[in-house]
């Protein structure tokens, strides 16, 4: 045997591997019980037939993988196991004998297992059979992410975000020849549904403000993809949104891979009087942090612009600062959506 085939039978580590029914379905979990999942999942081959083994996590995995504090890791896991484990997966799937589509409910574990006592610092999962059809021996419908990629995200939507793009990075239909990705319309009522929203922000631009904004700024910022996305209305209201977006690590303009600025931290606010001379300090040094920010981001693509969110902490910050606002400036490198 070569050494290329050797290598292409080596499962690559921190690979998580769905079906895209899975990938899609309808769950509300919390950020600790999605970092397990992930983590989880890619202890699976997905080319190979369900085994019959189980699936071990330390809680030294758990805290390394994600750069925590190493205190009460072990609780964090035993009980993102316990609350995961009792929340259903809802998929949408066509029943061919009745002819209509099934509403169907699945959990993700058939059994977890964990010390009885406090000086343990492991679980061990079995992924139920309910699931088993999306996560082993896949040829096709799946979608396959790197975790470490993923690892920055810090709220369940961005991850699941993240999960629904990736899933059109192999989809030729959805591909141009610079490698530019366009999803197909996710109408926000279906994005809503799959992260356990229904019912909240009605009004786009809360849901735009409270959960899409922060979540596509953190995958710019902290990933390997750059996004972009514009609501597509139905008669004067937004239904749904179309995301634009590149893989960092595999686009090329010529012969000159591009490389994305990352999104700064800003300042830490100092606690000090309102109006004080060191909050305007403060003010002023996160007006030059966002500047050099827009400098990068025009340096790396003319077309790129800040978010209305941005625009309205700089505002604040000019307030703060007490000085006048070149507005002609600020307003022309925002998006409007």
């Amino acid at each position: 045997m070569t050494i290329a085939k050797i290598v292409n039978r080596i499962s690559p580590p921190n690979l998580v591997t769905q079906g895209n029914q899975l990938l899609e379905g309808a769950y509300d979990v919390s950020l600790i019980e999605m970092r397990l999942l992930y983590l989880a999942l890619t202890k699976i081959d997905s080319r190979k037939p369900q085994p019959q083994n189980q699936y071990t996590i330390l809680a030294t995995e758990y805290r390394d993988k994600f750069s925590l504090d190493s205190k009460n890791c072990y609780e964090q896991l035993k009980s993102a196991a316990t609350t995961l484990g009792s929340k259903p997966i809802v998929t949408y799937e066509w029943n061919e004998t009745k002819q209509r589509i099934d509403t169907v409910n699945r959990y993700w574990f058939d059994s977890i297992r964990y010390g009885s006592g406090n000086s343990s610092s492991d679980i061990t999962l079995r992924f139920s059979e309910s699931v088993s059809h999306y996560l082993y021996e896949l040829k096709s419908e799946f979608t396959q992410m790197n975790l470490e990629n993923m690892v920055p995200l810090d709220t369940p939507f961005a991850f699941r975000l993240y999960s629904w793009l990736y899933k059109y990075k192999n989809l030729n239909k959805n591909k141009n020849r610079q490698g530019v990705v366009s999803t197909d319309p996710l109408s926000i009522t279906w994005i809503k549904e799959r992260t356990g929203l229904n019912g909240k922000y009605p009004y786009y631009k809360d849901f735009k403000k409270r959960v899409l904004d922060p979540a596509v700024d953190m995958i710019n910022g902290r990933t390997n993809l750059s996004v972009t996305y514009e609501g597509i209305k139905s008669g004067k209201k937004i239904e749904s949104i179309v995301f634009t977006y590149i893989v960092e690590d595999e686009y090329t303009e010529g012969t000159i891979a591009m490389s994305k600025p990352l999104r700064p931290r800003m300042p830490s606010r100092p606690r000090v009087i309102k109006g004080s001379a060191a909050e305007g300090d403060w003010a002023r040094r996160c007006i030059e942090v966002m500047k050099g920010y827009l400098t990068a981001l025009h340096t790396y693509d003319s077309k790129l612009k800040l978010s209305k969110s941005d625009l309205v902490k700089i505002e604040s910050w000019h307030e703060q600062t007490g000085k006048f606002m070149d507005k002609s400036f600020w307003y022309k490198n925002v998006k409007v959506q």
